[in-house]
């Protein structure tokens, strides 16, 4: 125990003293999760293209799109029936290929009677038999996946509201429970608390009790009309709940919800959103955009050509850095000063050692550094991918004490005499 609180502060001591530049060189990033979904491709075709190993080459160019898009998890919608398993085999090991963490996004047909399977697995039998394909296809996962046996369960139709909304907290614990001891049983580190469920229902149906199992995040298929419901959404989830909130299904157009939407009208709209996911995202753990092709929601055209929403998620997902010290006139660096953005979307504050650093969307940014009791300074930055900045700034207070004015002087008569000498 001693030797690791003597690392812990052997390691604080170490980054204290690095420079500046030392520090912020890891990659930045918005959101720990950030997906492409691939269900048009991954499902849908699924049996089509089951025997046609010349598919490949479609599989390969989503993988290396949606890793080009600065993207860290491919959502793969492949049943898990054995008929699908090569499959699904070739899109993992597509994924691996590419640097992609899998977030496994299937089921089983005979859940909902995809493929013409007839609808007959109830409840208790899909928890035993996912539990099942766990542990025998335990090369299948690699850590820090991410595994749903389920998403949007409730299509089934087995819960009914309200009246059955306690039976259905009850299976997304015990299924949590089923997964979590499925995986320790093959010794992987999979993330299985992220249980997705259409938004409106995770408000009617999860309470405190099912967020406790499910590590308090609210895993949500959303699609809304207007921007800012995400952003209600977000306050709702962590009010009432203390949760955060992962967007598992998140994309524009659908018809039904936006009605048609040419190539700008897409992109503003998917902007608009992810500005507000990007403003809170202290409370957002990440999300998967639905879908890459071959939809209405789709970044790439018919013909292979990038729409202008595939842009737009470049510029979250592949953000850039400012990092600075902020010091006084005397040298002293400045606990606690706001550092903040023109467009108010992200702020904070120095620590002990002056320090600071933003993570930022590209495009233009204005960095603000001071107010309140300092004077302000602000400057103007272009990020771009993965781009490092360092802003150190001096700033003033605007009430200088006797001992402040007193060492001001001191320093300003030392600086005098010593370059007269």
């Amino acid at each position: 125990m001693k030797y690791v609180i003597g690392l812990i502060i052997a390691t604080f001591l170490f980054l204290s003293l690095l420079p500046l530049s030392a520090v912020v060189l890891a990659k930045p990033q918005i959101w720990e999760i950030r997906s492409i979904d691939t269900m048009k491709m991954s499902r849908d075709k699924a049996r089509a293209k089951l025997d046609d190993l010349a598919f490949d080459k479609v599989i390969d160019w989503e993988m290396q799109s949606i890793k080009m898009m600065g993207a860290n998890y491919v959502a793969i919608d492949t049943p898990y029936d054995a008929e699908f398993r090569p499959f699904l085999n070739r899109w993992v090991t597509s994924a691996r290929k590419h640097g992609l963490a899998v977030w496994f996004r299937g089921n089983w047909s005979n859940w909902e009677g995809w493929f013409d399977y007839p609808k007959n697995l109830t409840p208790d039998e899909h928890i035993a038999k996912t539990h099942d394909f766990i542990t025998k296809n335990a090369d299948l996962f690699v850590n820090n996946d991410i595994f749903e046996a389920c998403p949007e369960c409730e299509n089934s139709g087995y819960w009914q509201q309200p009246a059955d909304n306690n039976k259905y907290q009850l299976f997304i614990r015990n299924e949590r429970f089923s997964l979590e001891d499925a995986f320790s049983t093959i010794q992987k580190n999979i993330h299985t608390n992220y249980i997705s469920i259409i938004g409106g229902r995770a408000k009617d149906v999860l309470d405190q009790r099912t967020f406790t199992k499910l590590e308090n995040v609210a895993t949500i298929d959303h699609y809304a009309k207007n921007p800012a419901n995400y952003e209600q959404y977000i306050a709702y989830f962590n009010n009432r709940f203390q949760t955060k909130v992962l967007f598992s299904e998140i994309g524009a157009p659908i018809p039904d919800i936006h009605g048609n939407m040419n190539e700008d009208e897409q992109a503003d709209f998917i902007d608009q959103v992810l500005s507000l996911l990007y403003k809170h995202r202290q409370q957002v753990v990440g999300l998967n955009y639905w879908v890459l092709s071959d939809g209405t929601t789709a970044l790439y055209n018919d013909d292979g050509s990038e729409r202008k929403a595939l842009g737009v998620l470049k510029k979250y997902f592949l953000p850039g850095a400012i990092a600075g010290e902020v010091k006084n006139p005397l040298g002293d660096r400045l606990a606690n000063v706001q550092i903040k953005t023109g467009d108010s979307l992200n702020s904070t504050t120095t620590d002990k050692n002056g320090r600071y650093s933003l993570i930022l969307p590209q495009g233009d940014a204005l960095i603000e550094i001071g107010g309140k009791e300092f004077t302000a300074k602000s400057k103007s930055f272009k990020i771009e991918k993965d781009a490092h900045f360092i802003y150190n700034e001096v700033i003033e207070p605007k009430h200088q004490g006797l001992l402040y004015r007193l060492r001001l002087f001191l320093r300003k008569v030392f600086y005098v005499n010593k370059k007269t000498k």
